[in-house]
Formats: C-alpha cells, sequence, structure tokens
C-alpha cells in the first residue's frame, strides 16, 4: 500500500486528532495541512485570516495540496474549508484515499464551542451556515464516517479495519559506516526508522528544513530531542535550487544571532540536498564553525549530499559557487523517510545510485539491473543495500582526497560537470539535480566514450529508471559558455572523470576548446 489516506470533513469532525492515532498505529507519517501553512508562514491560521484575509489562507491552501500531491505513505489531515476549491477537490481525489468525517450539528456546536480559535466563526449560528454551504463539497470521499458519538481510538481501528490497512514494520538492524578524514571521522548510521537516536542532551539545536519535510517530520525530531533536555529552534526555507542563494545564508545568520547561537551549538539539516547544502555551508562560516549533523529525508541526500563534506550555494555565474569542506559530527539514514517521497524525487536520487554503480562498482550495477522492480517498490532491504554501497564507495573516495586536491575527488563529479551547466542554463527550474546529473553522465560519456559498448548499457539502465538522457540541443551550445566558471578549471583546463569500464572511471585534465 503506497496511497496517502487523506482525512475531510467539516471543523471540529476529529480529523487530527484521529489522523494522529491513525499515523501511529500504521507508523506512518502525519501532515496537517494547516500546520503546514502554519510552519511556512510562521503564524497560527487564526493570525493569518486576521492580517493576510481568508482569501490569502485559500491561496496557501492550494499551494499546499499543490506540495503534497505526489508524496505517499502519508496520512493527511486537512483544513475544513479545503475543499471549497474545486481543484483542490480534484488533487485530493487523486492523491490517496479519501475519507470524509462528519458530526451531527449538536455535536459540532458542542465541540466548536468548548475552545473556538476558528476565525470563521464569531457566533454558534455561523457553524449551522458554513454546515449548510460546505455539506454537498465532500461527496467525492470513499468512505464516509461518522464521529458524533464514538472515541478516536475507535474511529481510527475501523478506518484501518475498513480499508484492510497495514503499518509499516521492517526490522533492519543499523549499520554504521565511518568516514574517515584528514579534519575529521564521523559516523554515518543507516537504519529503519531511527530518528530517536541522535545523542544530544541538553544542547541549544536549530533544524533547518523546508515546509514539507518540515510538515511530516519536524515535530518527530523536536519532540525526541526535547525529551532529553534540549533547546530546540528551527528554521523553514523555501524548498529548491533557486533559494541556496547568499540571501537564504542571510536570513538564516539573522536568525542565528537573535538567538544567540554559539559554535558549541548544533545545527541539523532535514531535508535532501538543497537544505544539506546550504546547512553545510552556514555551520562552517557561522562564528568560523559550528557543529554540524545531516538527517537526510531524500535518496539523493542519503547516498551523496549528506556524506564527504561538501556544502554550497548558488551564485547566477554557477551552481555551488561558493561553498567549503565542512564535515558534520553525525549523518542519520533512516530508510523510513524514504517512503514518503514522490516517484520523481525518488528517481532524482537513483540518478546518483547509478553514478556510484558507474564509477566504483559492476556489483551495484547489476543489483540496478537486476533488481529494478524491487528498487523501484521501494523494498526496504534493496534500498539499505545500495545505500551502503553508495557510502561505502563515497566514504573511500573521500578518504583518500577529502578536499579534492589530489585528483581522486574528481571521480565523483561524474555527469555533473555538464549536469551542473544544466540546472544553471535551466535556472534551476526545468531539470532537477538527478535529471540534469542523469543527462549529464550520457553526455560526458558521449564526448569522451562514444565508440565505448558500455555507452548503449549505461542509457538502458538511465531509461529504464524513467531519467532523461538526451541532452536538449539549446542547453548543448551554452556549454561552452558556461564552462570557464566551472570550479575544477586550471587555466583552459579541466579535470574531468572518464569512464574505463562500468565500475571504473579514472581522471584526465583536458583543454575545453578541444572538447566543448
Amino acid at each position: 500500500m503506497s496511497e496517502n489516506i487523506i482525512l475531510i470533513g467539516f471543523m471540529g469532525t476529529g480529523k487530527d486528532t484521529i489522523g494522529r492515532l491513525l499515523a501511529d498505529k500504521l507508523n506512518r507519517p502525519f501532515l496537517s495541512t494547516d500546520e503546514m501553512i502554519e510552519l511556512t508562514e510562521k503564524k497560527s491560521i487564526k493570525q493569518i485570516f486576521e492580517e493576510n484575509g481568508e482569501r490569502y489562507f485559500r491561496k496557501r491552501e492550494k499551494w499546499v495540496v499543490e506540495k503534497i500531491r505526489d508524496i505517499r505513505n502519508t496520512v493527511i489531515a486537512t483544513g475544513g474549508g479545503i475543499v471549497i476549491d474545486p481543484q483542490n477537490r480534484a488533487l485530493l481525489k487523486n492523491s490517496g484515499i479519501v475519507i470524509h468525517l462528519f458530526a451531527d450539528l449538536k455535536t459540532l456546536r458542542r465541540r466548536i464551542a468548548v475552545k473556538n480559535q476558528r476565525p470563521l466563526i464569531r457566533r454558534i449560528s455561523d457553524i449551522e451556515r458554513l454546515y449548510k454551504d460546505r455539506k454537498n463539497l465532500y461527496d467525492f470521499a470513499r468512505l464516509e464516517i461518522d464521529t458524533s458519538s464514538r472515541p478516536p481510538e475507535v474511529i481510527a481501528n475501523e478506518i484501518i479495519e475498513n480499508l484492510k490497512l497495514h503499518g509499516f514494520k521492517h526490522f533492519l538492524p543499523q549499520k554504521k559506516i565511518l568516514v574517515k578524514t584528514k579534519s575529521k571521522n564521523y559516523p554515518v548510521i543507516i537504519g529503519f526508522d531511527i530518528a530517536g537516536i541522535l545523542p544530544f542532551e541538553r544542547k541549544k539545536i536549530v533544524i533547518i528544513t523546508n515546509p514539507l519535510v518540515g510538515a511530516l517530520y519536524l515535530n518527530e525530531f523536536a519532540n525526541y530531542l526535547k525529551r532529553k533536555g534540549n533547546q530546540v529552534h528551527y528554521i523553514i526555507i523555501p524548498d529548491g535550487e533557486r533559494y541556496k542563494s547568499l540571501e537564504t545564508v542571510k536570513m538564516i545568520f539573522n536568525y542565528l544571532f537573535s538567538i544567540n547561537f554559539q559554535r558549541q551549538d548544533i545545527i541539523i539539516s532535514l531535508g535532501g540536498g538543497v537544505i544539506t547544502d546550504i546547512a553545510g555551508f552556514v555551520a562552517s562560516i557561522f562564528k568560523r564553525g559550528c557543529e554540524l549533523v545531516h538527517a537526510p529525508t531524500t535518496l539523493l541526500g542519503q547516498v551523496d549530499a549528506a556524506i564527504g563534506g561538501k556544502t554550497g550555494i548558488n551564485t547566477a555565474n554557477g551552481k555551488n559557487m561558493l561553498g567549503s569542506f565542512y564535515q558534520p559530527e553525525l549523518v542519520v539514514c533512516d530508510i523510513k523517510k524514504l517512503f514518503t517521497l514522490s516517484e520523481f524525487e525518488f528517481r532524482n536520487g537513483i540518478a546518483e545510485v547509478i553514478k556510484y554503480a558507474i564509477i566504483g562498482s559492476l556489483e551495484l550495477f547489476t543489483v540496478l539491473q537486476q533488481e529494478r522492480k524491487r528498487i523501484l517498490a521501494r523494498d526496504p532491504q534493496i534500498l539499505y543495500r545500495i545505500i551502503e554501497q553508495c557510502i561505502s564507495i563515497k566514504a573511500s573516495v573521500v578518504y583518500r582526497d577529502e578536499t579534492e586536491t589530489k585528483g581522486l575527488r574528481e571521480i565523483l563529479n561524474f555527469g555533473h560537470t555538464i549536469g551542473h551547466v544544466v540546472e544553471t542554463a535551466s535556472g534551476y527550474r526545468k531539470y532537477s539535480h538527478g535529471e540534469a546529473v542523469a543527462m549529464g553522465m550520457i553526455e560526458e560519456m558521449r564526448i569522451f566514450n562514444n565508440a565505448s559498448k558500455d555507452l548503449d548499457t549505461v542509457v538502458k539502465l538511465v531509461r529504464d529508471y524513467f531519467l532523461p538522457f538526451l541532452l536538449p540541443e539549446k542547453l548543448r551550445k551554452r556549454i561552452k559558455n558556461l564552462f570557464p566558471q566551472d570550479k575544477k578549471m586550471k587555466g583552459s583546463r579541466i579535470t574531468m572523470p572518464i569512464l574505463e569500464k562500468i565500475g571504473k572511471v579514472k581522471t584526465k585534465e583536458v583543454l575545453c576548446k578541444e572538447y566543448f
């Protein structure tokens, strides 16, 4: 079962309460659309209505529905008025199993009157008016449940039984991989449902995340940390490569100064590659370095971005043009977090897995070929295996060349030299990092390995995982202009990773004008 459970209904029908119970029983994440809006706006729903008005709030609801439409395996509780917009109704219907929770008017009056924080309810008669206005807007639900007189626990159990739902129960032993570098050694821990292993006590901690990941996991991490006496703060930044900018970094700095954040305090990145890059960059330069922990929630983050110490932000001249090498204290790779990823975001990470197979492991390449169905179905055992192999490959390279000065670490850039040009040329909007890397790998092989039979093999694997493989002609023309800005340039030459055979690459310094 990969569908979301989406609870709709009038205010006071118990969507949040029953949703949290369902999520707990099924061992799935819980997301409240109202809480996601509050996180993003840094205001309560009531404040948003008072300061920005209902029209603005409905726009934010629509934005949330767009953001959550492709996530999986999540219990979602929606706001009572989210069904007013017909597009929201259509998107929700196609985003999972929709359950309508309802209650009689007498019950609703009693529940709402007890603690009324509802911005649209100023008098009791407003309840009946809105109830009648919205009565026919919930008819797209697959299941209807009366919550008038039964305890939430009973209702949650009824939903599970009615829909024959099953929770996530996967036993995977925790695996610790030690990443060794000249500047620092640190553990990378891989496991299933391991958010609670963070060891910190009585620390000041700032979690940096984005709205969607924050809505899914921020409470989980914050509650674990608070139980150990930690003082937990958080910063929500917009999602997307275009927000890896100096403006975002300045905003984070201002917040850290406002809470008197010190060098011995801890920054935790909670998210994918964008969050990891920004949090790492901030930690590396704020007061000349503070403690850093990565909790990657994407496949790309777990196999690549969170490992090895590279940080960076983008400029108009290219991707990651400002950055540093800064190793974390700890990386926690919780495979359970991968089960909520959209298909698009999951494939985004597969591109990096393919890269690691090409540069370092024929065995991993064979696994990708033979276990495609299990990988795309997100079988925890096979994910555990490929994540472990990717981390081991990267750890081995970083151990020998931490700061990319010996001509060894460049092999990790396979597909990325052209991939970064693709991202820059398209304004970080049209192609994801994984898509750009997939095209970059093929294009670099066409340039340097065009006669190799391995090219067709790699193209087939990339296509089998529904990733793009043809570089658009208009982008190919821009490569020549953007290449001189690449970080690896030395005069008119650049060090490129070149495939010898699948599982092995070498680096070669090439004269750009001969190839680009």
